[in-house]
């Protein structure tokens, strides 16, 4: 083995997890910013700030891996663990070390994030800057790449500043500034947009597909399959229904509505909407989107939010089945279309004629590599979760459901107790008697908060938690997520802390 082949590691190490840093830092400052646009920012935003922030530790453990090993320089696991202590340019290494703990720092809150107050976690992950400046440091007293780390610094210094001063002055004015001084969560500030009624059609009994483009022409925001819509109805009325039309057609969006004629009154007035005819739309949002697997089995009691990802798995080659229950064959939407993607693959079952799905038939091959989505009513989603439940974890399949309405839990008043909700931008505190609901309190003092089902299934009222401890009792946030902290949906959820402090 080349005796130099360790440096080598721990110099491309070192400055890929210094370039990966760098890319984490302006990123992060992009997104907060607001640079990138005014709405809130995208989960996938978020996402990649928190892969390049992963991609640069793995760099790092080469660098460290390689310095190590590496009998030149002759480091130790002493000499990185305690500054001054190195042989070789000591005060280098030295603001590489301080360097490594700001990084375990900020690293171990952002995986507990969830379970740590916000505000501690966004302390720590202002060092984010001091970091960058130590790594800086660090790549340029070290004594190689010298003018890869300058021309580095030249630029990513410049970038970093620029935007930390936009962030403190024009950042500020937006994110942290008086309520009278900023938007308030209302539709408009969420981005909701006038649209066009383009089409009306029978898909099923009771089922209607209702086409919506801009009203002034332009591009309407793009989606992927499992998102949804707020449609804002001529009486005010706001309805979440899913997407089911072409992610690449960047023109129209489509729904599918079942009208319930004992329901809320939203489901009729969509089949009330006429060609022409203009209301408003919000979003989209994706709290249910499609995750790469090996094998995917589809349960359908609703058709529509699985559609857009059944033509994706399709056109992606990969293994997939459907099974699809409704009271009769009359009342299933799409069928056609399915059946010519899935052929044998597509079961239809009538409940008139046929009874109910064979759920256990359904998952009979499913496996820890297949990703399961169940769409539907109640006592099917149920049905789903207890037959993925008792297949053991060794043959259990990842499940990903979505609800029309609140599940037994969600919104449950059961030990529901009294507490206050303080409202950080106002200063307002306000008492939550265990009779009415979070939101109910919220709005009669901030009557635009958005919202829409009122069960905790869409998500259209989340708001963000800056101390406290939320009592999660909606449907939005997978059992994996239920410990967060920094996120609640006041519609049904509560406070398991006295004091609940939000971003209002």
């Amino acid at each position: 083995m080349d005796p130099k082949l360790w440096w080598y590691l721990a110099r491309v190490g070192g400055l890929m997890s210094w370039w990966l840093l760098s890319a984490t830092v302006v990123w992060g400052l992009l997104v907060r910013t607001r640079v990138l646009g005014h709405r809130a920012p995208h989960a996938r935003l978020l996402d990649l700030h928190r892969f390049l922030a992963g991609f640069s530790l793995s760099f790092l453990v080469l660098h460290l891996l390689g310095l190590v090993a590496d009998s030149w320089v002759d480091i130790g696991l002493l000499q990185i663990v305690i500054p001054f202590t190195s042989a070789y340019r000591p005060v280098a290494v030295a603001w590489g070390v301080a360097a490594l703990y700001l990084v375990a720092a900020v690293q171990t809150t952002s995986l507990l994030k969830s379970r740590i107050p916000q505000r501690w976690w966004r302390y720590v992950h202002y060092s984010t800057f001091p970091l960058f400046l130590l790594t800086t440091v660090h790549a340029l007293t070290a004594g190689t790449d010298e003018d890869a780390a300058r021309w580095t610094a030249l630029l990513v210094g410049a970038a970093v500043t620029f935007l930390a001063v936009y962030r403190l002055v024009v950042g500020r004015r937006t994110d942290d500034g008086p309520s009278a001084e900023r938007p308030t969560r209302t539709a408009d500030a969420q981005g909701s947009r006038p649209v066009v009624v383009t089409e009306v059609q029978r898909a099923a009994d009771g089922v209607v597909t209702v086409e919506f483009a801009a009203a002034d022409g332009a591009v309407l925001p793009s989606w992927e399959p499992g998102a949804h819509i707020d449609l804002v109805l001529p009486s005010g009325l706001i309805r979440s229904y899913s997407l089911c039309g072409d992610p690449d057609d960047p023109a129209t969006y489509r729904v599918a509505v079942l009208r319930f004629d004992d329901g809320r009154g939203g489901s009729a007035e969509v089949h009330r909407l006429r060609e022409g005819q203009r209301i408003a739309v919000r979003g989209p949002r994706n709290r249910f989107p499609l995750v790469l697997a090996e094998r995917y089995v589809f349960l359908a009691g609703g058709i529509t939010a699985l559609l857009p990802m059944i033509r994706a798995v399709e056109a992606a080659d990969r293994d997939w089945s459907l099974v699809y229950g409704a009271r009769s064959r009359t009342a299933m939407a799409f069928t056609e279309e399915l059946q010519a993607l899935g052929g044998d693959r597509v079961r239809l079952v009538p409940q008139d004629t046929d009874g109910l799905p064979d759920l256990a038939g359904a998952l009979k091959d499913a496996s820890t590599r297949t990703a399961v989505y169940a769409c539907g009513p109640e006592p099917l989603l149920r049905a789903v979760e207890s037959a993925v439940a008792a297949r053991g974890p060794d043959r259990r399949p990842h499940l990903h459901v979505e609800r029309f309405h609140g599940s037994g839990a969600a919104g449950t008043v059961t030990g529901a107790r009294a507490f206050e909700v303080e409202l950080r931008r106002s200063g307002r505190v306000l008492p939550v008697p265990v009779d009415r609901s979070l939101l109910d309190v919220l709005r009669t003092a901030v009557p635009t908060i958005e919202y829409s089902c009122g069960e905790g299934v869409c998500g259209s009222c989340e708001l963000r938690v800056l101390d406290g401890i939320p009592d999660h009792r909606d449907n939005v946030l997978p059992r994996g997520d239920r410990a967060r902290r920094d996120v609640i949906y006041p519609c049904v959820s509560r406070a398991r802390s006295p004091m609940l402090t939000l971003d209002l």
